[in-house]
């Protein structure tokens, strides 16, 4: 079974000095779905940062995609970053993009695409979350709840082999937390795709999670068949 991410004894945050997750120790399998809950400020944010190569691992062993990590050149980061979607915490945008640029920026760049199969790719996606009528708006012209929704369809275009999720659920109403679920839901039996969810509230989780997290102040730990451990040194 192919895995994903793997950090083994890393010490992870912005100061070397001072990490706010050390040592940690995770593993996440293709098809193990995980859920890392954690309030503001005990390392979500700089967990997601790490996976994507934005900040690096001050000690330890990092790997994706069984590939080494710890001081990945450019082609090997452009490389795992086109196989991760992404929705942000407050589902961020760019400014000056429309809403249909945005959505179809990864599929006509990363992938080549032409205007008419984005068309095609976007269609059944637009049509689910209520999205027809925002395309031609800008992110400042969208409130909370479909800025979160066109975030997380543009996560998800792409089929990612891994679907990373920093607080989904912010800023949504009913409709948009069931019409996510839903779309989760469809993702896992599908197959392809590995989900990981961060948030900073208790949620209760799909059935589907394999591995579920608690980040502390006292750094990750966790619950299920294979525990995520992260203890700092009293």
């Amino acid at each position: 079974m192919e895995t994903l991410i793997e950090f083994e004894e890393a010490a992870i945050g912005y100061d070397e000095e001072l990490p706010l997750i050390s040592p940690l120790t995770l593993s996440i399998n293709k098809g193990e779905h995980c859920l890392i809950m954690g309030e503001s400020g005990v390392g979500k944010s700089a967990l997601v940062k790490t996976i994507l190569g934005i900040l690096c691992v001050w000690e330890g062993q990092f790997q994706l995609f069984e590939r080494e990590m710890t001081d990945p050149p450019a082609v090997l980061l452009s490389y795992i970053r086109k196989k991760i979607g992404l929705l942000p915490d407050r589902g961020i945008l760019l400014q000056g993009m429309t809403v249909y640029q945005n959505l179809a920026l990864q599929l006509k760049y990363g992938h080549v695409m032409a205007s008419h199969k984005i068309e095609e790719r976007l269609d059944p996606y637009l049509e689910e979350f209520g999205l027809h009528a925002l395309l031609d708006l800008y992110p400042c012209d969208l409130n909370a709840d479909q800025t979160k929704k066109v975030g997380f369809v543009r996560a998800i275009l792409n089929n990612p082999d891994l679907l990373i999720l920093d607080d989904p659920y912010e800023g949504l109403d009913d409709q948009g937390i069931r019409r996510i679920n839903d779309a989760l839901g469809r993702i896992v039996a599908e197959g392809e795709t590995t989900i990981l969810l961060f948030s900073r509230k208790k949620i209760l989780p799909g059935p589907f999670y394999k591995k579920i997290g608690y980040l502390t102040p006292r750094g990750l730990t966790g619950s299920d068949e294979t525990l995520l451990r992260s203890e700092r040194e009293s």
